[in-house]
């Protein structure tokens, strides 16, 4: 039952990261880097989520659980504010190539994370799924 508790808090934990009004991910052909304007409510209001969506979340969401504690980790041992910037820009990079491996985009994971919120039921099902995969 401990481990259910910790899990439903790290959903608006690790959720929160990917729902900053923007990401950036570095554009591979320009070098430029390319904004992912996201909108997770309106998105989460307008569609019931298949279970596919949920597993592939599911997925998403253990991935980025270890990319963030890996980067967490590694952002106590900086010493200087440039890396600091660095690392966390590598652990959005990780974390928004996790989403998409496991077919979502990172607008569409957080909308899931968001419609968790708001949806205890949906939350419990999810829940479910994360804890079968750890």
């Amino acid at each position: 039952m401990k481990t259910r508790t910790s899990i439903r808090f790290m959903i608006p934990l690790l959720s929160g990261l990917l729902l900053a009004p923007t990401l950036y991910a570095m554009d591979q052909e320009d070098g430029q880097a390319e904004t992912y304007e996201q909108e997770p409510d309106a998105m989460a209001e307008q569609q019931d989520f298949d279970d596919e969506t949920l597993e592939q979340f599911a997925d998403a969401y253990v991935e980025v659980g270890e990319i963030h504690r890996e980067y967490s980790e590694r952002l106590q041992g900086a010493e200087a504010t440039e890396d600091a910037q660095e690392l966390q820009q590598e652990a959005n990079d990780e974390m928004v190539e996790a989403i998409q491996a496991s077919g979502l985009e990172v607008q569409e994971y957080s909308a899931v994370a968001a419609a968790l919120e708001r949806d205890p039921e949906m939350r419990e099902e999810v829940v479910g799924m994360i804890e079968a995969r750890q």
